[in-house]
C-alpha cells in the first residue's frame, strides 16, 4: 500500500514532521502519487489539519496549519522527521 502523500513529503523533509491529517491514518482514495498534485487539489475541502506539536489547528507560531504552509522549512517551527 502506498503512503498518504503528505506522509511521504514529511519523510522526504520537505513538509513539517508535525503536520496531520487523517487522511495519513486510514487508506483510500488519497493515496496518490504525490508528483501528480503539486498544489494539492486533491485533498478534500472538508480536510481537517492540526499541528502534532501543538495540538491544535495553529502551529507554535500561531499561524494556520495545512500543506501550503507547513512546507519546506517556511516557519520556525518546522521540524524534519527523525530518522530512526
Amino acid at each position: 500500500m502506498a503512503l498518504h502523500p503528505i506522509r511521504d513529503a514529511i519523510l522526504k523533509g520537505t513538509m513539517c514532521a508535525n503536520l496531520c491529517t487523517k487522511g495519513m491514518y486510514v487508506p483510500g482514495e488519497e493515496e496518490k502519487d504525490l508528483e501528480d498534485h503539486p498544489q494539492w487539489s486533491y485533498i478534500p475541502d472538508t480536510a481537517v489539519f492540526w499541528c502534532n506539536r501543538s495540538g491544535w489547528s495553529t502551529g507554535p507560531d500561531d499561524l494556520p496549519v495545512d500543506p501550503d504552509r507547513c512546507c519546506e522549512r517556511s516557519r520556525s517551527c518546522f521540524e524534519v522527521e527523525l530518522e530512526v
